[in-house]
């Protein structure tokens, strides 16, 4: 067997070689695997859901008949006797110019939410694509009862990516909670974060130097992650775009009242959420066509909401929470993997 930093336990190529017909196998390739980020996180996370079915999993080998590349399609792999699946998401209306060529290769697209379905369809990148969405291991991202405190906690994830919207959190809470010490932003940030403290029309130094706001920038377990996530009454993400959403999506499954932006995958689960109002808008950078621009005074009035009626906003998180355990955890999506799959899974090249 191998092993990565996460602890997820695969087949090596030996013991893949030896498995007998009659039993569940793929191979699968993530670069990242392992990462406690986007692609690594859901990669394990299936992983493991597919192992705890008994479909054994190796990495990137060439026995089993299905192989699974979930990375960027200029990455896909796989031989020319397996049945190759692209899993890829995208967060904008308009894909990279060279993903058609590469998904057109593949015999079957996966991708993540009914938006990233919508977009692969409007450009024909093939003729049969299939939605599986991410899930929580439910021992990880349990259900905690919160209850309020002195302090109301807001809090925000999303890295030093501007798509996330940090820097809107940071303005609207601000506007609304400086100078009120009941108040506390969490800002967790892969790296420094580039949010900036604005002072009227400009802005000046970094946020982390607010009294009201916490910069997290460390590196963390996805134990301690939770924990951060805990703390929280509110989180906030008011995003531009996403191919899931899966920092939202993690928020609900702990039972955390979660402001999400209700357009692109976000909106796959808006009705478990607080639904943040959007307008279509130009993408930037490698985000070509379009995607989302969260409205901003509906914004100011949902964390001010979430204040004003914590109670019944928490009570509708919590039904949120044991709806996601009791449907799409990672065991779910497994099973429907396998039975997406289906006899395949059983035949070697």
């Amino acid at each position: 067997m191998t092993s990565d930093e996460s602890g997820l336990r695969l087949v090596d190529e030996r013991g893949m070689n030896q498995i007998q017909d009659g039993i569940a196998a793929l191979s699968w390739f993530t670069p990242s695997l392992g990462a406690m980020m986007g692609y690594g996180v859901a990669a394990v996370g299936l992983i493991r859901g597919l192992m705890n079915q008994q479909c054994y999993v190796g990495y990137n080998s060439p026995h089993p008949k299905v192989h699974v590349s979930f990375v960027q399609p200029e990455w896909y792999l796989g031989t020319d006797k397996q049945y190759k699946i692209g899993y890829t998401p995208w967060e904008s209306t308009v894909i990279p110019d060279t993903w058609k060529y590469y998904m057109q290769q593949q015999d079957q697209i996966w991708t993540t939410s009914k938006f990233c379905v919508d977009v692969f369809e409007s450009f024909n990148v093939h003729d049969d694509i299939r939605l599986v969405p991410h899930g929580i291991d439910p021992e990880v991202w349990f259900i905690n009862d919160r209850t309020l405190s002195d302090r109301f906690i807001f809090l925000h994830v999303g890295g030093t990516s501007e798509r996330k919207g940090a820097q809107k959190v940071v303005d609207a809470f601000l506007d609304l909670f400086d100078g009120d010490n009941s108040k506390h932003l969490i800002l967790k940030s892969n790296g420094v974060s580039e949010a900036r403290w604005r002072r009227g029309d400009f802005y000046g130094g970094n946020i982390a130097n607010h009294p009201q706001v916490t910069v997290v920038t460390a590196d963390l377990s996805e134990s301690d992650l939770v924990k951060l996530y805990h703390q929280a009454h509110c989180l906030v993400y008011p995003t531009n775009g996403e191919g899931f959403g899966f920092i939202p999506f993690q928020g609900i499954a702990t039972g955390l009242p979660t402001i999400a932006t209700n357009l692109t995958a976000t909106a796959d689960f808006a009705e478990l959420s607080m639904p943040l109002n959007a307008s279509w808008t130009d993408g930037i950078g490698l985000h070509l066509g379009q995607w989302a621009e969260p409205d901003l005074e509906h914004l100011h009035f949902l964390m001010q909401d979430a204040i004003d009626n914590w109670e019944d906003h928490k009570k509708k998180a919590m039904h949120s929470a044991r709806v996601i355990h009791a449907t799409q955890t990672w065991d779910h999506i497994a099973g429907q993997v396998i039975e997406i799959i289906g006899d395949r899974l059983y035949e070697r090249v």
